[in-house]
């Protein structure tokens, strides 16, 4: 800003820069010219020398800012009337400044205050911000009105300008604004929650009338503030007209406002507020994921919703919104598009910290379809840094779009940071945000995301697109659905009162008259009121509004109101009118840049022409970052477009097109105009340039799958498109054809697709189109003309397809390419491979890809083998390409079914996977892992089938791959039936996968799914039919590969259900339907289950027959052995059932007996529910058939309990059927039939308080008492105290139901639990009432029990008198988990009904502390049990000694498990038990022997090699021998040592049940023990394989010794006597010869000598003759090197001790004089009682080390053999001590068996 000079005086020029600059001129100017002549603005002047710029006068002042503040009074209240008189006038003119600040305030010479700086002044309409970042807010932040930060629910009028007002007064008073400067965040809260203080209490010398009035204007809703500047200033001409002292009126009260507006608070709509903030607040919590919001037009759905803005801000959150139209559907008027770009909106505007997080979030999450997200949402673009990438195929532009929108709010939504998405008229959205918004409110919940839809509830009929689904959602627990209704009168009357700020007496009058031509639509009532004003019925004065009833009655009787509705739009003027035509035909919300360019007017012109439409209330502004305009209500723009012409409509629209083409980036908006007019197109260059137009529009609509736009506007291109055009027509009708095949309407595309190839001179042409219809072919099952299509194609396109004849023998000899392929190459080979750009082998790639799924369904296994290894040549032979990939993945599945090699499709499908991950593959490698996770179950467990399905699955999602991403569950529902460890789980799969088949409309999957549905429904009883009949596997199924799922399933229903007619009959047709899929899961469970009915026919079969059914059986064995050697996990348990079937039908007892110990012992170590239970039940069922009955119950009872846990109640009720005693002897377990989900019905959400202020702070109490406490006895005194004091009660008792032990439980002071069975503790509580209460599961109100006939008789009330008592049952998730009760002994009837609501309160927040505090503790007990099982560990892997372990064990275990007694027991080979550890015994103890007690769980351990439990009240056996612990509860568990039951350890307890899961958790224990005696054997065995290695070797030195000592070193001595001998006798004439005699004699004494000396080495004669002393001192004499010795021995030593001792030393000398380079060498020996020590030492130069050579390491094996030890230190330079320690007495550190024994 400066000042210039212009025609001869001075003005101020205001100079605007950025892109935009022209336009915001334009738009100051318009302002300022409407305010010419208004009194307190400063003025514009004309100067055309200065174009781009807005002049002013120059009022020669100081900014308000600049003055020091606060204000004397009588000049604040002057200044205070000029700026309201400024105000006023310029609200006159139908402006507001909306930026009304102290900096915005120029006060001149004269004391004069001029509002400047209209940049943000728009005309007198209300304007909607929408929610920006705290950061981007328009304005100066301390000065705004809340309506201004976007979080209210309230439009911007002109009340926004008083509340600047106040806030800038407030300044003047006080020196600064009302919350100060600072944090924008805290700021924007201040407004909207704080409340100021008043300036009086700042500063006295405020006049309180002028502080009142600052604080009206400074109101938070702009209902309470003054309604007009008029008002303001009457009460500041009064305050400042006023002698000091005089009384005054109230302020407001001539404040009349000049329109009518609606209330800023919502009338009659509390209730739904309410719902909706309590929806936000559990969405926080994952309590609610959605607000379906439905009403009539006008009824207050969008108001209702916009107020969740503050609540959001409240929370830190967001709010975003969107909103459809009903007559576009392009992108920009796409809801969910628009919310995600004011999402990016938001996040542009973040620190770079905090948006670095979310743009690594949103990446990771959308990952390859970065693309398309970036192309459709430039905002996200730049906030993602991602400069260009490929959208990817657009026939799956529609799946994946919806997917990456809801990715994105996930990546941005959290609890921190909530978000709120409001879609808006959801009755007009297309597909693709329906689809957004059915995984929002279906799929897996979005923490900290609320979805708000509303929509039109009479729009909705049963055909419409959103019927079916706003039907599912409303079924939805977490989905809630607020209906609209118009309002009641009481309703109409309170809305009427607030518009025109008169009392309700009043406003009853007005509506009685309007009421009977209205329904209580507060639109229409709004709108009425406004047409009354406008034609002068209603009229406002001085002292309120005024209407003669007479004349309103007149009025509103001869006239049609929806008439009267319209005429606003009708009384515009010629321009303002057209203007808002046009914008009717844009849409309901319009950029004003794209309005100006449809109109074709300048922006001064189109202010112009707005602001009538504005004054009126017609249109409303949206500022943002493009400023919008839009209709105030739907129904305006509808009656507009209802008014319109048709005729002049069409010639408005086609004039807009024409405009719109010109301007390239709206392309999209133009087309939307071209196409109700393209027939009125008929220049030639116009028709190609609007071809080009629709389909670059149809391009862009592709990319967010809204094919019902692309089919509309590439019909409109077609007819433009001449007829001789052929290139293109095929390319827009193969895009239209892909259009409607996407969006179901098969028929018409077959017509399209028949059109194409009519076109098409050549099968590249039509190649996109032949792959589209392939699919639509297939999807409608009719794969043969889907197969004769495809093949058809690639026989032009050049690709040799044999004959169907000649197919299996071609696709045979391709099978060398995949063994090439797999065998010769590797991976890296892959990747070295060019990408294919030739068009005719992309073709054939996808051609390929297209056909297969239905050669599979067919099946015709040599096609889908030829074809997936045709994909693989041109991998080979060409180059790689992604569409390959998944034709490759069946090569697999082709060498399963045609030769059987299960292990080369493996690694094919491994290899290919790898492949397709390196090379960024999408979704073409999910595809290859949903077909690897098909094939893995032959090599993996299924748990990894099911996480790779489960991941192929998110893969096929996020590339829009939608039938492929069905089909996975063909890999995850079988393999969970197999592994989840309940029917529940598996279940929770099945119906996902079916709501995602109704959502798809997979028919082919939809089938399968129902079928294992279906079988969940048998096993659980819940379906009455026969089973076999259930299963309708002989039904109209569309493929043999259902068919075999079918029967499969069949089987194991049949087969768990005991049912061997059915079993055979659905095994015998799934084996002839193998050919359907050799490589799929149910062909094993085929197989398995036919083994099994063949087994069971053979029981009961003769002769010829049952050999042939065992000869059957023994080819399924054989196929079954070859599986389990590949995958034992899964197989391995079957193959062993099957073998002790066969045993049992040739009558081979002992076989049998083994083998199914085998398979439970097999099946126990996986998670294999159904399987483990069927072979329980018939290795029972077997037992009990030889006779051995208590075997054989307790294993149908084992089998009981494991068909319970899984869930299949119909087997439970069928085995109580034929076994009552099963029940009794299955334990208490229960199953839980009621949802996890499921909510208490005592929950707090649910609990209504009625009593009064005490129960409040009671149940306030309660509820901080019991958020503290982690323990039940904790939450039992807390709960005392507080309910004492709440109901007056005597006595409070919480009593805990254990499920398990099936008794009830109190608490004690030590923070425990007894249980009242079996105690003594039976007449200390009401057994009978806590019965009653658990059975009805209903608050119990006895107002004296002692005379109740139900209760008289219990124990508990014999000695009393009177006793009134209160039971409520504490429920979670509908199971009793405790009964809180009360009672009162002093009076009688002291409870009532009435104070149940607030105890059953309590008890719903009891639950939950309850179910936390056994979960503390049970996190507790496992962080104990860790805890004690990684000390065991230590001493394990430490080697400590096998009976500090035992000890150990006994002792930690005894603790964790609460027993009262552990034992830790060796199994001996005459059947009796050695106690090896024991905790908490006198008898017996560590190494007492005996016979366990036949029938008790030690003695079953030793003779099932299983854990085993025994329950039982004995007492304590007199007899220790008799080994009888006295326990009532006891529990064993094997300790298995080299595949053998080493021992067993038991656990018990004397007065309770041990819980159900002792045995699990007892093995981890046993584990360890076994551990710690294998170790101990095994360094037994190997101290002693030592020693015996040693002691050969010494007794081979003695005896070489003495044979060379005996022998040749006799000989030699005798050999030289005889020499001497000769040389005597010799004549002297032959002294020569003599010479050589003498030669020879000292040559034999020298080898007498040398020979000593090596027989010395070998074993030294000195040291069995004298020991150890003289045999050292000999050493030393001959060592090269001093040696100094020190011994220390006075008698013999052991004879191997003093041989090992002697060779240590002697080893350790030779190495010192080879390689030491020492002086001097000392050795140290000496002896204790039970230890030999001997030191080396010498001073040479070190660094010896154990590991280089044999020597050093050779010596530490002859110590250990001895069980001693050796230590070397040998640091370099500095010498080497070598420190040995060998024991005298036993001479192993680690004790044999034996010696165990003996300890023992």
């Amino acid at each position: 800003m400066t000042r210039v000079l212009v025609a001869g005086r001075v003005v101020v020029r205001k100079e605007l820069l950025g892109p935009d600059a022209q336009r915001r001129v334009q738009h100051e100017l318009a302002m300022l010219g409407r305010l010419r002549g208004v009194a307190g603005v400063a003025q514009l002047v004309d100067a055309p020398g200065l174009p781009g710029s807005v002049v002013m006068q120059d009022v020669d002042g100081r900014c308000l800012a600049e003055l020091a503040k606060p204000l004397a009074v009588d000049e604040l209240i002057e200044l205070a009337v000029g700026l309201a008189r400024a105000v006023a006038g310029m609200h006159r003119r139908g402006v507001m400044h909306r930026h009304i600040t102290p900096a915005n305030v120029v006060v001149s010479g004269d004391g004069v205050p001029y509002l400047v700086d209209f940049a943000l002044a728009s005309p007198f309409a209300g304007v909607r911000p929408e929610f920006t970042h705290y950061t981007d807010i328009l304005g100066t932040l301390a000065y705004l009105a809340p309506e201004q930060t976007g979080r209210t629910a309230r439009s911007v009028d002109q009340r926004a300008d008083l509340y600047g007002l106040g806030a800038t007064l407030y300044e003047l008073a006080t020196g600064g604004p009302p919350f100060g400067f600072g944090d924008p965040l805290q700021l924007t809260h201040a407004h909207l929650a704080h409340v100021p203080v008043p300036p009086v209490k700042i500063n006295p010398d405020v006049p309180e009338l002028f502080s009142e009035v600052v604080m009206h204007l400074l109101e938070k809703e702009p209902d309470n503030r003054y309604q007009t500047a008029e008002g303001v200033l009457h009460d500041l001409e009064r305050l400042r007209d006023t002698a000091p002292g005089a009384e005054v009126s109230r302020v407001g009260e001539r404040d009349v406002p000049l329109r009518l507006s609606p209330p800023s608070r919502l009338v009659g709509r509390d209730a739904e507020v309410a719902a909706l903030e309590t929806a936000f607040t559990e969405s926080l919590s994952g309590g609610c994921r959605g607000v379906l919001v439905g009403g009539v037009p006008g009824v207050g759905k969008t108001a209702l919703v916009d107020e969740l803005r503050p609540v959001v801000t409240g929370g830190g959150g967001w709010f975003v919104s969107g909103k459809f139209d009903q007559y576009r559907r392009d992108l920009e008027f796409d809801a969910v598009h628009q919310v995600l770009r004011g999402l990016a909106r938001l996040l542009l505007a973040e620190p770079e910290d905090e948006l670095t997080r979310v743009r690594e979030r949103i990446l990771a999450a959308v990952g390859p379809n970065v693309g398309l997200l970036t192309a459709v949402q430039p905002e996200l673009a730049a906030l993602l840094e991602v400069r260009s990438a490929d959208p990817g195929d657009p026939l799956t532009a529609q799946v994946r779009s919806q997917r990456i929108a809801v990715e994105v709010l996930r990546a941005v939504a959290s609890r921190k940071r909530p978000l709120v998405v409001f879609v808006d008229d959801l009755q007009w959205a297309g597909r693709t945000p329906l689809g957004v918004v059915d995984l929002l409110l279906s799929e897996e919940q979005i923490d900290g995301l609320l979805l708000v839809s509303a929509y039109r509830e009479g729009d909705v009929d049963p055909p419409h697109p959103l019927s079916g689904p706003l039907s599912r959602w409303r079924e939805h627990p977490q989905v809630r659905h607020l209906r609209l209704a118009n309002l009641p009168v009481s309703d109409s009357v309170a809305l009427v009162a607030e518009m025109l700020h008169v009392d309700r007496a009043s406003a009853a009058g007005l509506v009685e008259l309007i009421s009977p031509y209205l329904s209580g639509n507060p639109y229409e009532t709004v709108e009425l009121l406004n047409a009354l004003r406008r034609d002068g019925v209603v009229t406002a004065t001085a002292a309120g509004w005024r209407w003669d009833a007479a004349s309103l009655r007149a009025y509103v009787g001869g006239s049609d109101v929806a008439a009267l509705l319209a005429t606003g739009v009708a009384a515009l003027s010629g321009g303002s009118r057209r203007l808002v035509e046009a914008m009717a035909c844009l849409g309901g919300s319009v950029e004003l840049s794209v309005l100006q360019a449809a109109i074709g007017k300048s922006a001064t012109q189109l202010e112009r022409c707005l602001a009538p439409a504005l004054d009126e209330g017609l249109v409303v502004m949206e500022p943002g970052v493009r400023d919008a305009v839009r209709f105030r209500h739907d129904r305006i723009r509808e009656m507009t477009l209802r008014g319109l012409d048709p005729r002049r409509r069409r010639a408005l629209q086609l004039a807009m097109a024409r405009r719109l083409a010109g301007v390239p980036e709206l392309f999209a908006v133009a087309a939307e105009q071209y196409l109700p007019v393209v027939d009125a197109v008929e220049d030639g260059m116009e028709r190609r340039r609007v071809v080009g137009l629709l389909r670059r529009a149809a391009d862009q609509a592709v990319l967010v799958g809204n094919y019902m736009s692309v089919n509309a506007l590439l019909t409109a291109a077609l007819r433009l498109v001449g007829p001789a055009d052929t290139a293109t027509l095929v390319e827009v009708r193969t895009g239209r054809h892909a259009a409607l095949y996407s969006m179901g309407r098969l028929e018409d595309a077959d017509d399209e697709y028949r059109t194409i190839e009519g076109l098409c001179t050549n099968a590249l042409n039509c190649a996109d189109a032949t792959v589209v219809q392939t699919h639509s072919l297939t999807h409608r099952s009719r794969f043969a003309e889907a197969i004769e299509l495809c093949l058809g194609a690639l026989r032009e396109l050049g690709i040799a397809v044999p004959a169907a004849d000649r197919l299996p023998t071609e696709a045979d000899h391709r099978f060398d390419y995949l063994y090439q392929w797999v065998d010769q190459t590797r991976p890296a080979d892959d990747l070295a491979q060019p990408e294919i750009t030739e068009p005719v082998l992309l073709a054939a790639a996808r051609l390929i890809n297209a056909v297969l799924p239905a050669a599979f369904f067919t099946p015709d296994q040599p096609l889908v083998a030829w074809l997936s290894l045709e994909a693989l040549r041109i991998w080979m032979e060409h180059g790689t390409a992604g569409a390959l990939l998944g034709p490759m993945s069946h090569t697999a599945f082709a060498v399963v079914d045609m030769r059987g090699d299960y292990a080369s499709g493996y690694r094919a499908l491994r290899r290919i996977v790898a492949l397709g991950e390196a090379r960024g593959y999408e979704p073409d490698t999910s595809q290859a892992r949903f077909l690897s996770a098909l094939l893995n179950s032959w090599f993996e467990p299924f748990e990894n089938v099911v996480g790779s399905g489960r991941r192929a699955r998110e893969g096929l999602l996020a590339g829009g791959d939608l039938a492929n991403a069905g089909h996975t569950y063909y890999a995850t529902v079988p393999a969970l039936l197999e592994c989840a460890p309940s029917l529940d789980v598996y279940v929770t799969e099945v119906e996902a996968g079916l709501a995602f088949m109704r959502r798809t409309g997979a028919e082919q999957t939809g089938e399968l799914l129902d079928n294992y549905r279906r079988v969940a429904g048998v096993l659980r009883g819940e379906s009455s039919a026969v089973a076999g009949a259930a299963l309708p596997a002989d039904s109209d199924a569309s493929s043999m590969l259902t068919l075999l799922h079918a029967h499969a399933t069949g089987g194991i229903v049949t087969a768990v259900l005991g049912d061997l007619a059915g079993l055979t009959r659905h095994t015998a047709a799934a084996m002839s339907m193998l050919v359907a899929g050799q490589g799929v899961y149910p062909a094993a469970v085929a197989r398995v289950l036919r083994g099994l009915a063949l087994a069971g026919q053979a029981r009961a079969g003769r002769g010829g027959e049952r050999a042939g059914l065992l000869s059957e059986l023994d080819d399924v064995m054989r196929w079954l052995a070859a599986r389990a050697a590949d995958a034992p996990a899964n197989f391995r348990h079957l193959l062993r059932f099957l073998e002790a079937e066969r045993a049992w039908a040739v009558g081979d007892f002992r076989a049998a007996i083994l083998a199914f110990d085998a398979a439970w012992r097999d099946a126990a170590q996986v998670q294999r529910p159904w399987h483990r239970a069927l072979i329980t039940e018939h290795a029972g069922r077997f037992h009990l058939v030889h006779g051995l009955e208590h075997t054989g119950y307790t294993l149908l009872a084992e089998a009981r309990q494991e068909y319970l846990a899984w869930g299949a109640t119909a087997k439970v009720s069928q085995l109580d059927r034929a076994y009552p005693a099963l029940r009794h002897q299955a334990g208490t377990v229960t199953p839980d039939s009621q949802p996890e989900d499921r909510p208490d019905d005592h929950s707090p959400g649910r609990s209504t308080v009625t009593t009064g202020t005490i129960d409040l702070l009671g149940i306030l109490s309660a509820s901080q008492a019991l958020s503290s406490e982690t323990n039940i006895a904790g939450l039992h005194t807390r709960l005392a105290d507080v309910l004492s004091a709440m109901t007056g009660a005597t006595s409070v008792q919480l009593l805990v139901w254990s499920a398990d032990r099936q008794t009830w439980l109190l608490p004690t002071p030590d923070h425990g639990v007894v249980p009242v069975d079996g105690t003594g503790r039976e007449h200390t509580v009401p057994l009978s009432i806590l019965r009653y209460t658990q059975r009805t599961g209903e608050p119990l109100v006895i107002g004296d029990a002692t005379t109740d006939d139900r209760f008289a008789r219990d124990p508990y009330f014999t000695d009393l008198t009177r006793c009134s008592l209160l039971a409520i049952p504490v429920l979670s998730r509908s199971t009793l988990k405790a009964v809180l009760l009360l009672e009162n002994r002093l009076i009688r009837g002291a409870f009532t009904a009435e104070r149940l609501d607030s105890v059953k309160l309590i008890a719903g927040q009891l639950a939950v502390s309850l179910d936390n505090a056994h979960l503390y503790a049970e996190f507790r007990r496992v962080a104990d049990e860790q805890t004690a099982l990684r000390r065991i560990a230590t001493l394990v892997a430490r080697s400590a000694k096998p009976e500090l372990v035992f000890d150990a064990v006994a002792d930690v275990a005894g603790t964790l498990f609460g027993a009262d007694a552990t034992v830790i027991a060796r199994f001996e080979p005459d059947a009796d038990a050695t106690v090896m550890g024991s905790y908490g015994l006198r008898h017996p103890q560590p190494g007492w022997r005996g016979k366990p007690p036949p029938g008790r769980a030690l003695a079953l351990v030793q003779a099932t090699g299983r854990a085993a439990r025994t329950d039982a009240d004995d007492h304590i056996a007199a007899d220790p021998k008799a080994f009888t612990l006295g326990l009532r509860s006891t529990v064993a568990s094997p300790i298995i040592v080299e595949d053998r039951v080493w021992g067993a350890m038991v656990i018990g307890s004397g007065c309770e049940h041990l819980p159900d899961d002792t045995e699990r958790r007892l093995a981890d224990f046993t584990e360890l023990v076994a551990t710690a005696v294998a170790n101990a054997e095994s360094r037994t065995e190997l101290t002693t394989s030592r020693a015996r290695v040693v002691a050969a070797a010494d007794q081979t030195r003695r005896r070489i010794e003495r044979d060379v000592h005996d022998g040749a070193q006799q000989r030699l001595v005798a050999l030289a006597l005889q020499l001497r001998m000769a040389q005597a006798e010799l004549p002297p004439e032959l002294d020569s010869f003599r010479t050589h005699l003498d030669r020879a004699v000292a040559g034999a004494t020298a080898a007498v000598d040398e020979l000593r000396e090596i027989s010395r080495g070998i074993h030294p004669a000195i040291l069995t003759e004298g020991g150890l002393k003289p045999a050292l001192r000999a050493l030393a004499r001959r060592s090269p090197i001093p040696v100094d010795l020190d011994i220390d021995i006075t008698t013999r030593l052991p004879e191997r001790v003093e041989i090992s001792a002697y060779y240590i030393v002697a080893e350790a000398l030779t190495n010192i004089a080879k390689h030491a380079k020492a002086r001097t060498a000392s050795v140290t020996v000496h002896a204790d009682t039970t230890v030999l020590h001997v030191t080396v030492h010498d001073d040479g130069v070190g660094g010896a080390d154990f590991t280089r050579g044999t020597g050093l390491l050779g010596l530490k094996d002859r110590a250990a053999a001895l069980g001693g030890r050796i230590t070397l230190h040998s640091p370099r330079g500095a010498g080497t001590d070598l420190d040995v320690e060998l024991p005298l007495t036993a001479t192993d550190d680690t004790p044999t068996q034996d010696h165990l024994a003996e300890r023992g």
